[in-house]
C-alpha cells in the first residue's frame, strides 16, 4: 500500500446538513466532526468492516441556527439532535429549576466551535474552541487521528472565566445503533452496583424496576425476572429504560458485536466521571422525537446522576460538581474500535484491550 494511502488525513471541505464538517480519516477509521454544531462526531466508521458504530436518528431534525441557545422545554435541544455524539455542558439532564437557564443538555452542542486543522506525518488533529453563551466557560476540544491504529485521541478543556464559582455536569453523550447494537452484541462495564431512574407517571414500556438499585449487570424487572444488562434485546423490542452504573471500578466501556467481527470501546478518567448512563430505547420510546422508532443505546460517561431534576436532585446524592472562579479542567478520553475478541475484561487508558478469556 503506498504512503498516500496509508497517511492519516484531515479535510475540512465538506458539509453536513449546510453544517461545516471536518473529515479525519486513517487506513482504520473514518471519523466526520461538525465544528458547526457543537463539534459533534456524526461518523465512527471502522474501515475492516465498513461499520459506523454511531446510531443517526429515525427522526426529522433541523440544524441550529447560528446563536441558538436552549429554551426551557427539553424539545429545543432535540429538535437540533441529530444522534451520534455530542459534548454536553455546562449541565447534561433536565432542568428544573428557573434559576438554571437551560431546558435539556445545556448548550455546547447548540452553538457553533471555531476550530484549526494540523497534520504531520503520525496524525492529524482537530483543535475547537468555543465560548458558551449563558455560563463563562470557555471549552477547548483536540482529536487526534494517528496514522497507524483505529483510536482516536480526545482532550477536552474547561475554564471558568467567571468570577464566581459555578456549578456544572459534564458528559460524553454517545448514542451506539445498529448494526453494532443488537441480540449479538455484549455490553461491558467495570462496575459492581447500578441504579434504575425513578419513573415518573406516564413513562411507558419500561422493562426495569423503577428506582431499583441493583448488583450489576442483573436488574430487577417489571415482571419479577433479573435482566442481564450485557445483553441486548430483540430488535422488535418495545423497551424504553434508563440505569446508571454508579460504582465504577475503572473509566471504560467496551460493545462488542462478534457477529460482525467488530466492537467500540471508550475510556475516561473516573475523576471527575463518576458514573455512565445507560439510555435503552429498544423500540419504546413513546415520546417525540422518537415515537417508537428507534433501536440504539446511549452510553453516555457524565460527572453526575441522574438525569432529572437538575440540579437538586445531583446536590441532594452529592454527585453535583463546582468549577471555581478562573479554574481550568482538563479529561482525557479514547474511543477505538478492535476486531477477534467476543467480550471485554478490561481496558487500559489507552485503549489496549483485554479480552474476557
Amino acid at each position: 500500500m503506498s504512503a498516500r494511502q496509508t497517511a492519516p488525513r484531515i479535510d475540512d471541505a465538506y458539509t453536513y446538513h449546510g453544517i461545516d464538517a471536518v473529515l479525519l480519516e486513517n487506513a482504520h477509521l473514518r471519523v466526520l466532526v461538525l465544528p458547526g454544531k457543537g463539534g459533534d462526531i456524526l461518523e465512527f466508521r471502522d474501515k475492516q468492516t465498513d461499520v459506523d458504530v454511531l446510531w443517526h436518528a429515525d427522526h426529522e431534525w433541523m440544524p441550529p441556527d447560528t446563536g441558538t441557545v436552549p429554551e426551557p422545554e427539553s424539545a429545543s435541544w432535540l429538535d437540533h439532535y441529530p444522534g451520534g455524539w455530542q459534548l454536553n455542558l455546562p449541565i447534561a439532564g433536565t432542568v428544573t429549576d428557573d434559576n438554571v437557564p437551560y431546558g435539556l443538555h445545556g448548550e455546547s452542542a447548540l452553538i457553533p466551535w471555531s476550530y484549526t486543522t494540523s497534520t504531520t506525518d503520525d496524525a492529524v488533529v482537530l483543535e475547537l474552541q468555543t465560548d458558551l453563551l449563558r455560563y463563562p466557560f470557555a471549552l477547548e476540544r483536540t482529536l487526534t487521528l494517528s496514522a497507524t491504529d483505529p483510536t482516536l485521541e480526545i482532550t477536552e478543556r474547561v475554564t471558568n472565566e467567571g468570577g464566581v464559582d459555578l456549578e456544572y455536569i459534564w458528559q460524553q453523550h454517545i448514542a451506539l445503533g445498529q448494526p453494532l447494537i443488537g441480540p449479538g452484541a455484549r455490553l461491558d462495564v467495570p462496575t459492581s452496583m447500578g441504579q434504575v431512574a425513578e419513573y415518573r407517571p406516564g413513562h411507558e414500556n419500561a422493562r426495569l424496576e423503577s428506582g431499583a438499585t441493583f448488583e450489576w449487570p442483573d436488574a430487577p424487572g417489571t415482571d419479577g425476572t433479573m435482566i442481564d444488562l450485557r445483553q441486548f434485546p430483540p430488535l422488535d423490542s418495545t423497551i424504553h429504560d434508563v440505569a446508571y452504573a454508579t460504582d465504577l471500578e475503572a473509566g471504560w466501556f467496551a460493545v462488542t458485536n462478534p457477529d460482525l467481527d467488530v466492537g467500540f470501546c471508550f475510556t475516561f478518567p473516573t475523576d471527575p466521571f463518576e458514573c455512565l448512563w445507560y439510555w435503552q430505547p429498544f423500540g419504546g420510546h413513546a415520546e417525540a422525537p422518537y415515537w417508537n422508532r428507534n433501536y440504539n443505546v446511549g452510553l453516555e460517561p457524565t460527572t453526575a446522576y441522574p438525569a432529572v431534576d437538575v440540579p437538586a436532585a445531583q446536590r441532594d446524592n452529592g454527585t453535583m460538581k463546582t468549577l471555581g472562579a478562573g479554574e481550568t479542567l482538563e479529561a482525557s478520553f479514547v474511543a477505538r474500535t478492535y476486531h477477534d475478541v467476543a467480550s471485554v475484561r478490561a481496558v487500559d487508558a489507552d485503549g489496549t484491550i483485554h479480552e474476557d478469556m
